[in-house]
């Protein structure tokens, strides 16, 4: 308010809060945020290279007039670009001289002699650019191009739609390649670990020091598939390439300004005419380029995009529950264990057994096995077989029904949930909750209280056996209900759980029925086993029981009477 008090000054400020937030966009195939996702997001991507999108294809206009250089005589002019020995870059102006008289003097100013004017590609004509009279002066290349040394930064992200090499190989039966790709600028050579992989995930930063700009400014780049023998490679064969002019950016303002630099996929190219034509693309990579000046370069570390290098220690915790409707293997009951492995991960683990279990009766455990697994990993698939045995005490185990469990989805959840995330208590764990996860899984979902009071959410699993068939609904021949939870370690270390039926977080005893026990260690329980067994005799066994009772009763009266008679004739 003014001194006077006759007059008021606002100030408007936005209303920002009213603005709506802008949505990210996770451009992954199922539109799910993704470990890589999370960690390259800050990059714009492209699907296409970056001098050939709508953004920057203005802003890349070449910085040299190009000149391809060839030795002799061209033999294939659809392909000279292949014949091609260097590029010589250079800057051509040209300069008009202005229109002159008879005797030689200037048409425009006949007092002088004509001179020569710049006409540059904007101008509208060439009388347009001598009306502006900008006279001809021969500029210094390191004036309009100043060198600098620079650090050249590539991050190779990954390679796909790559074609196969010739250099396939076998391996258990199953077919392999083995991809490097290969980096050069100038004299420098730069290569990748060897990813086993058609489509290979590289996450590799190449970085090229002390470079000069204006200078060695091709980058090229290639996907190659080697042959590995006792650690040495024995051939290599090239599945194609592409190149970045690095000074058409150098020069590009914006370019250079921006924090992030753009993700871009580019084709690879292979000339060789045994391997493809010009112009069809032998695969995609898919990188990300900068270019800082050194010593700009020492403060700024390149970023980390080592996706694949960035492990979560993972615990998994399986819980064996019951199973219902087992195959019997002993006439008429199985004593049933379950066997589970995650496979490439220490040994097999199985629960105890469960003796006598009858078909439509639960086999009933209540086993906590854990596992320790770094998420992700190469040579891991995270698939746990899981394996339902009959237990035989003289002969060999009999296999009851076995399968196998994708869980490569619960360690991704687990793993993308818990990016970023220091404290145990703000970490998550992942139960396997969905059927789709496991294709066989019926949808009835249910919950198990353990004697701390927590929540176990459990699964039913219809499993089968390669010798019955794998119809889970006509040829099931056991149901298994199981709990899976997967969890970082610093949380595991935070709320711990005993393997087995042990504290912490212990799980109760299951109610089977009296099990067989040592009379010698264990009376009490084999008398009860004994009684039991009886009971269930019975049972069984009824009518033909009653039957036979009848008999002996019937047939010691009949005795009884014919002693009776023998004994008093008279009677």
């Amino acid at each position: 308010r003014g001194g006077d008090g006759d007059e008021e000054y606002r100030m408007v400020l936005p209303i920002d809060d009213e603005e709506p937030d802008r949505q990210e966009v996770v451009d992954t195939p199922d539109g799910k945020p993704t470990a890589e996702w999370l960690v390259l997001r800050k990059h714009a991507p492209h699907k296409v290279p970056l001098e050939e999108t709508v953004e920057w294809e203005p802003l890349f206009e070449p910085s040299f007039d190009e000149v391809p250089l060839f030795s002799g005589k061209i033999r294939d002019a659809k392909r000279k670009q292949s014949e091609s020995v260097g590029v010589l870059k250079c800057k051509v102006n040209i300069f008009r001289k202005e229109d002159e008289t008879a005797n030689g003097k200037s048409r425009k100013y006949p007092d002088r002699e004509p001179c020569f004017y710049e006409v540059g590609p904007k101008d509208v004509s060439v009388e347009a650019a001598l009306d502006l009279e900008r006279p001809y002066k021969m500029k210094s290349i390191m004036e309009l191009y100043p060198e600098a040394t620079v650090e050249v930064r590539v991050y190779v992200i990954r390679a796909f739609q790559i074609t196969p090499g010739g250099l396939e190989r076998e391996a258990e039966g199953k077919k392999f390649w083995e991809h490097i790709v290969t980096a050069d600028l100038g004299k420098y050579h730069a290569e990748t670990e060897v990813v086993r992989a058609l489509n290979p995930k590289m996450f590799h930063t190449f970085q090229f020091k002390n470079m000069s700009l204006p200078g060695p400014s091709i980058l090229k780049l290639g996907v190659k598939d080697i042959s590995i023998f006792q650690g040495n490679v024995t051939d290599e064969v090239l599945v194609g390439e592409t190149s970045v002019d690095l000074e058409d950016r150098w020069f590009c303002q914006k370019w250079r300004d921006a924090k992030y630099k753009p993700r871009e996929v580019r084709d690879l190219f292979n000339e060789d005419a045994t391997k493809g034509e010009q112009g069809v693309s032998q695969g995609k990579l898919s990188i990300i380029v900068d270019v800082l000046e050194q010593n700009k370069a020492d403060e700024m570390p390149p970023e980390d995009i080592q996706v694949l290098g960035k492990t979560q220690n993972c615990e998994l915790r399986v819980v064996v529950w019951n199973t219902h409707d087992t195959a019997c293997k002993d006439t008429y009951t199985s004593d049933v264990y379950i066997k589970c492995e995650l496979i490439g991960v220490g040994q097999p683990k199985q629960t105890d057994v469960h003796y006598g279990v009858k078909k439509g009766a639960y086999g009933m455990f209540n086993w906590r096995l854990k596992w320790r697994a770094k998420y992700p990993s190469t040579t891991l698939e995270y698939l746990m077989r899981i394996q339902v045995w009959d237990d035989n005490m003289v002969s060999t185990h009999a296999s009851i029904a076995e399968g196998i469990l994708p869980l490569g989805p619960l360690f991704k959840e687990c793993f993308e949930r818990n990016q970023g995330k220091t404290s145990p208590d703000d970490m998550e764990d992942v139960w396997l909750l969905a059927p789709g996860v496991t294709g066989r899984a019926d949808q009835t979902k249910e919950f198990v209280v353990d004697e701390d009071g927590f929540k176990n959410p459990t699964l039913w699993t219809k499993m089968t056996h390669p010798n019955t068939g794998y119809n889970p609904n006509k040829d099931c021949q056991c149901k298994l209900q199981m709990s899976f939870q997967v969890m970082p370690r610093a949380k595991a270390r935070a709320a711990p759980a005993g393997s087995k039926r042990m504290g912490p977080s212990k799980l109760p005893e299951p109610n089977r029925p009296p099990q067989p026990a040592n009379p010698l260690l264990y009376p009490e329980k084999c008398r009860a086993y004994i009684v039991y067994t009886c009971v269930e005799f019975f049972k069984r066994c009824k009518g033909p029981c009653l039957c036979c009772l009848c008999c002996l009763l019937l047939a010691a009266i009949i005795g009884l009477l014919a002693g009776m008679q023998m004994a008093f004739p008279g009677l």
